[in-house]
Order: structure tokens, then sequence, then C-alpha cells
């Protein structure tokens, strides 16, 4: 049975602390398909709307991007694609194998679940996403399921070692496949450039429609301010959401 709680939820940022004059986000939290929550800008709608797709650190890491998007307009369904599975930061690499097809399925749910939702407009459906959820942004343009997608430092090369050896997410894509974008910085060494650029050249040679833009000096998860791994950029950050909005409203019906 499908359990709906509302929350207030304060609208954080990395610290998890509320700043002064930021506005509080509403959440909706439901379970069912998988645990995901719902945010919306003020007012009835329809709104257009947007699927944020976490990385593989989890559902934590996608929270403080939720706000930009409900100022831009945007209403914002958040899955949590690892919990039911189990997976965890260490097991990440099992969501592009042994639960690929699990995770295609839900959230392929969710997505219906927005197109079913009477505050969001069925016809402008969008995807974004960060890291690992950059791979499943991949999905869910390839198969058309949204409008168009915006894939932040994604994965492209979705398993260890020099060569590629599983053929997705390039295989999702076709000449029928909805428009993609994806944003990736030159210094990331989590999804090297030449594997990435390969990658790429796939997706074309397939018929996917994809732009990209390369940050000269971005490095990988430039939005992360208080991480110890990787180091925070405020001009690609700002620049990619700018880039991530225009493109969803290039795309609009």
């Amino acid at each position: 049975m499908k359990k709906i709680i509302t929350l207030l939820i304060l609208a954080v940022g990395v610290t998890g602390c509320q700043t002064a004059g930021t506005p509080t986000l509403h959440a909706n939290i439901s379970s069912s398909p998988i645990y995901h929550e719902k945010y919306y800008p003020d007012g009835s709608g329809p709104f257009p709307a947007v699927i944020a797709l976490h990385t593989s650190g989890g559902f934590k890491t996608v929270k403080h991007l939720i706000q930009r998007y409900v100022d831009d307009g945007f209403a914002v369904y958040a899955p949590d694609f690892f919990k039911r599975h189990g997976l965890t930061p260490r097991t990440r690499m099992e969501t592009f194998s042994t639960y690929r097809e699990n995770i295609e399925e839900e959230l392929t749910e969710i997505v219906d679940l927005m197109k079913n939702d009477p505050k969001i407009n069925k016809k402008n459906v969008f995807a974004v996403g960060f890291s690992n959820g950059g791979f499943w942004v991949a999905y869910l343009t390839g198969s058309s399921k949204v409008n168009a997608g915006v894939s932040h430092y994604g994965v492209w090369k979705a398993n260890m070692g020099r060569e590629f050896t599983n053929p997705y997410p390039m295989r999702y894509f076709s000449k029928s496949s909805s428009p993609i974008l994806a944003l990736h910085g030159e210094e990331d060494g989590t999804q090297r450039m030449e594997f990435v650029e390969e990658a790429w050249d796939e997706v074309k040679d397939r018929g996917g429609r994809l732009e990209t833009h390369v940050y000269s000096d971005a490095d990988h998860a430039w939005d992360k301010k208080n991480s110890t791994r990787w180091e925070y950029n405020e001009e690609v950050d700002k620049d990619s959401h700018k880039r991530t909005i225009e493109f969803f409203r290039k795309n609009i019906k």
C-alpha cells in the first residue's frame, strides 16, 4: 500500500543548515514504487518537472541541489535507486550490471508517476543526473521516457578496467532517442575524457541526439562544497546549472 507522509524539510546546503532568506521546501515522501521525495514550486501548477538522480554517494548527494530547480519553476521528483537493493558506494558498480534492469523499471515507474501527477505538465518531464545518476539520464533519454536530460559529470564507462566491456549506457541510444546534454570536466579523474569521448562517439554513431560541453578546469563532482575528495568549482557549478535550465526550456513542448 502506498504511504505518503507530508513533512517540512529545510532547504539545505551541504552543511545541512538552513541559510538566511532561503525558503522552506515542502516534501511529499513515498516508498512506492521506490523511495522518492516530491517538491513543488508555489502555486497550483501544472509545472514542468525534473527527475533528479543522485551520485554513487547515495540519495543525500542530490538533496542540496533540489531547491535551485524549484526556484526555476520545476517540480522535482528525487528517487533513491540504491535503497531497495541495499546498494552503497562500495557496491555502486552493481547498479550498471546486477541491478540495471531493476533500476530501469523502477525509474520508469517514477516517470509514469510524474506524468500522472495533476500538479505536473505531463508533456514536459525532464531528467538531470550527477555521476552515477548521469548513467540513468542516458537511460531515460535514450529510451525517450523524458523530453530531454542533462548529465553532470556522468558515468559513461560503466565498468572497471581499461576496456569498455559494458555496452551501456551507449546501447540505450538510437535515432528516436530524446536529446541529452552531457557536461563534463576535462580534469575528471573518475570518468576520464578518453573514455567519455569514446562513449560519446558511439552515442552519435547510433543516432543519439547528444550535445556536449567540456569544462577545461573542472574535475568530477564540481558541485560538492565540503568534499574532502573533490574541489568545489563555483563558476562551473553555476554555469552547469544555467546550461541545464536552458536545455530544458529549449525542449519544452
